[in-house]
């Protein structure tokens, strides 16, 4: 039996893509894991039922965390989730993986977009931690997920992306990442983010998986291919385990080394 089958993970946006990958690795691992998802409840079961044929378990918990009273909800089913398999309230683990990527050029960002890069990519991930910390003990792991656009600025084969006030909110994760490490190191938590780059997934599909994205993306890497879920999966694993316990308040790029 795997030394991690008492340990508890909750995966926000854990059902599709870097997520849902997580949420397999975690319990590869013999974690625990709560798959969160806002919508999407097939692939949210799809996940679950992957995770019980490799011997692990889980449950899966539907809430909206652009408001608190969502992210109320989501801790409710985590409660009641957890008291139903038999467990107390305890989290080990925090995956703040939930998040959106719209981008226009600054004089086409509207207010609604605007609000939307920061009500989920940061508000909810800001109190859905807040939420988790009464339910975290000494060693306890937070996992933000940042992206590399957070220091550095997107080109393709046709010139420069512009998605500022995504960048500017995945830049506002770093931020939180470094303070939390520091606020909540006397608690015994351990807190740092992940810097993907460009990864295959369903919000990259549209150019990523054509034959010129394909390409740009495997020039712009020295490893030469185009990163996947499970390379991103693997990062966030390693800050989930022991192994990570003198490692906090970092942000670690997870791009294959993306333009460097």
């Amino acid at each position: 039996m795997n030394a991690n089958t008492s340990k508890v993970a909750l995966v926000t946006g854990g059902s599709r893509s870097i997520g849902r990958a997580t949420a397999l690795e975690l319990a590869r691992l013999g974690y625990f894991v709560i798959v969160h998802y806002r919508a999407d409840q097939k692939a949210a079961n799809a996940t679950l039922d992957e995770i019980k044929k490799g011997g692990s378990d889980g449950f899966a918990v539907a809430a909206d965390l652009t408001s608190p009273a969502g992210v109320s909800q989501m801790f409710d089913a985590v409660d009641t989730g957890l008291a139903r398999h038999g467990r107390s309230s305890v989290l080990d683990v925090l995956v703040n993986n939930a998040g959106v990527a719209d981008g226009a050029p600054i004089g086409e960002t509207t207010s609604d977009l605007f609000d939307r890069q920061f009500t989920l990519n940061v508000k909810a991930v800001f109190f859905t931690t807040q939420a988790a910390l009464s339910r975290m003990g000494s060693g306890a792991r937070i996992i933000n997920l940042s992206s590399v656009l957070s220091s550095r600025v997107f080109e393709t084969a046709n010139g420069f992306v512009p998605i500022s006030a995504y960048a500017a909110a995945k830049a506002a994760i770093d931020a939180l990442t470094r303070h939390w490490a520091v606020e909540l190191a006397s608690r015994g938590i351990i807190v740092n983010a992940v810097a993907p780059g460009p990864v295959d997934t369903d919000m990259n599909a549209s150019w990523l998986r054509t034959d010129d994205g394909q390409a740009m993306m495997k020039a712009a890497s020295p490893l030469g291919r185009v990163g996947l879920p499970e390379d991103i999966a693997g990062v966030i694993a390693f800050l989930a385990s022991s192994g990570s316990r003198w490692t906090t308040g970092q942000v670690i790029d997870a791009s294959g080394g993306y333009r460097l």
